[in-house]
């Protein structure tokens, strides 16, 4: 009853530990080996025949016994160690990700930094915009002023010589002068509401 009971233990860890051929293909192309043991069609009676061919080579089982024992402790000591990488992956992951976020978070800053220059230099912008637009209105009403004033020298220029050519009669050369002071005196008819420049005109 015991046999049967340890054949069926048997058969269904056989079964859970039976893996497909694409699976095992994938293992043996990841992981080669020559090892009997780590073969898919592994037969424990053929394996135990090929260690003790010969009754006389079962004076050496505890030689091979040991063996095994030192080739599970390192089969444990190789699952351990991976097992650790596994968890120490794992803190790794968790490391770089804050890494990350702080990065992220320090990224934002700058962004942010830029944005509020950005902003600021653009009311700069626009301030020096607006004080180049007030310089050149300034600047037009300068040289509007200094052509009006220029023309005013003209003007009562003209008119002086004018009255001292009258009075001494030199009527050809007052032809002459007088169109030229009529054609600056057209400059000034939107400022003939200033009593000086309705004095010099008339």
């Amino acid at each position: 009853m015991m046999e049967e009971e340890e054949l069926e233990f048997v058969e269904e860890l056989e079964a859970v530990l039976q893996l497909t051929p694409e699976v095992q293909l994938a293992i043996e192309q990841v992981f080669p080996s020559q090892d009997p043991l780590d073969r898919a069609d592994f037969n424990a009676v053929e394996y135990i025949n090929t260690l003790f061919p010969t009754e006389q080579s079962l004076a050496n089982i505890d030689e091979v016994v040991n063996k095994i024992r030192l080739k599970i402790r390192r089969l444990d000591d190789n699952i351990r160690t991976v097992v650790r990488g596994q968890t120490n992956v794992g803190q790794d992951g968790r490391q770089a990700l804050e890494e990350a976020q702080k990065a992220i978070q320090q990224l934002f800053g700058k962004i942010k930094d830029i944005k509020d220059k950005a902003e600021k230099s653009e009311q700069m912008v626009k301030e020096i915009t607006r004080d180049i637009k007030q310089l050149d209105h300034a600047k037009r009403h300068l040289t509007t002023s200094i052509t009006t004033l220029n023309h005013l020298h003209m003007l009562a220029g003209g008119v002086d010589s004018l009255e001292a050519m009258t009075r001494r009669r030199q009527y050809g050369e007052v032809a002459n002068l007088l169109q030229g002071v009529m054609n600056v005196l057209e400059h000034f008819h939107k400022y003939m509401g200033i009593p000086q420049i309705r004095q010099l005109s008339e």
